[in-house]
Order: C-alpha cells, then structure tokens, then sequence
C-alpha cells in the first residue's frame, strides 16, 4: 500500500502478503497448515468445499508464500474466506484457540453469523483472545475470580469500535496505536477499514492529517477521505442523533473530540 503500485499483479501479490502474515502470526507450533481442496475430487469447487481438504504444512515463509501464490484462485473463489478460516484455524490450533478465549464455550461466530471479537483478534494478532483492551484484567478473588484476556502487545493492525464509544468496552493502546496506520472499524453489522498513506505517520503526526476510508460492502466507486483536526473542538453530540455518522464516533474514540472533514463526501450514516 506505502509503495503506491495498483496493477492487478501488485494487488494480487498484496493479497498473497495479508495472508501469509495472518497465518504466520497464527502459528502455535513451527509451521502453517493450509487447507486446501482436493483437486482431483473437488473440481472448481463445486459444492461444499469442506468435503475433501488437503493440508499442507509448509514450514518457512518463502515455500508459504509460494503454495499461495500458487493457490491463489482458490482464494479469491466463492470459497476463499472458509478456506483462510479453516486454515488459520488448523494453524493455530483448537485446543489452543480455546484455551486463549475467556471462557471455552466462546466461539469463533456468533449470532446472525457474525465474527466474535475472538475471531477478529485471532486474524490481527494471531491470538484468539476475547478482548480489545491491554494485557489481562482479574476480576474478583480467589475461587471466584475471571481472568478477561487482552493484547499483550502492540499489534500490526489497528482496531477501533463503536462498542467503546457507547462503553460497552475498551480498546487499548496496543490496537489504537498500531504498528502501520491501518485500522480496521467495527462500526454497525460489518467491518471497513481506515488507513493513511504514509508509512511514516506515527513518527511525526500532524495536529491533523488525512484517513482514506473503505468499506467492502458498500459498492464504493470513489475515494472517500476525511480529514481529523485534532485541534479544534467537536460540537456536542447528541447519541440519539440518526444524522451523526458512527464512523465518526469510532474515530473519536481514538482522537477524542477531534473535528472532522468528509471533504464532500456525503457522511454515510
């Protein structure tokens, strides 16, 4: 993304990148188990595409990358999202996934099919932990008492939630000040993503900058790009407002109070 390139092949060899880090962090032994379907018995990958998977263990990151690139239609399919899933998941580990959620009835989707915050942290940070905030909180003593598992360390990928806007819990440094100027948004039913363009933007960040936003499910043909001024202050906002963007809460969350600018672009609420 830094390098600015855009043909097919560069967007291509970025896909192939993403998951070879999301399965490389996910590793709970020394190699990657990628589940893919049985050629000879799953032609095009017709019907269901769990029915007949090999898995391939590869062991350093050059032969990962090379099986995917490989691979690659099988991902960009209908199936590819189940075939990532179920290889992160062999990757990772079951029994480890459970023992890293706070309790082992959690699971990996919850209700109307939507991806639990285990599930989200364990493809950003490779660890299926069930909160967003740093390290672990103790609840209550002795017998009694609950561990709720956190980020133990700064993350690649930022996080942000319309969850902690309205406190229902708490996103820690380590996923609002991550690694690369990347965050993805939990904001309403689905998830987008906001990013800067400068691999440099933590090092010197302005009292206001740029944030490109994108959303895969909203058929967005233009570039949209807000700017935050942290240096003026945000009127007050009513919650009951249907007219406020919940973009722009999740945003406020992390620059807390920070105007901001859709430079056009119709706030989409």
């Amino acid at each position: 993304m830094f390098e600015g390139t855009t043909s097919m092949g560069d967007k291509n060899g970025a896909l192939v990148n993403a998951m070879v880090d999301v399965l490389w962090k996910a590793r709970s032994r020394d190699c990657v188990n990628l589940a893919l379907p049985d050629v000879q018995s799953t032609p095009g990958l017709c019907g269901d595409v769990l029915d007949e998977l090999v898995l391939h263990e590869r062991r350093n990151i050059a032969e990962l990358k090379g099986l995917l690139q490989a691979s690659l239609p099988f991902f960009t399919g209908h199936s590819g999202c189940i075939l990532l899933l179920t290889s992160v998941i062999l990757t990772r580990g079951i029994r480890c996934i459970i023992n890293e959620m706070d309790e082992p009835t959690n699971k990996l989707i919850g209700h109307h099919s939507y991806c639990t915050q285990d599930l989200v942290n364990l493809f950003l940070i490779g660890k299926a932990v069930s909160n967003t905030h740093d390290g672990v909180i103790t609840l209550g003593t002795g017998n009694d008492s609950m561990q709720l598992k956190g980020l133990d360390c700064q993350s690649g990928i930022g996080f942000l939630s319309l969850f902690e806007y309205y406190k229902s819990c708490t996103v820690g440094v380590n996923y609002k000040q991550p690694r690369y100027p990347i965050w993805v948004v939990c904001s309403e039913s689905h998830f987008s993503v906001l990013f800067n363009s400068s691999k440099d933007f933590f090092i010197r960040q302005p009292p206001h900058f740029d944030l490109l936003y994108f959303n895969g499910l909203g058929e967005q043909d233009e570039e949209i790009r807000l700017t935050i001024d942290t240096t003026q202050y945000s009127e007050i906002i009513n919650e009951t407002d249907d007219l406020v963007s919940p973009l722009e809460l999740c945003i406020r969350t992390c620059w807390k109070d920070a105007c901001i600018d859709w430079n056009g672009s119709e706030p989409l609420l």
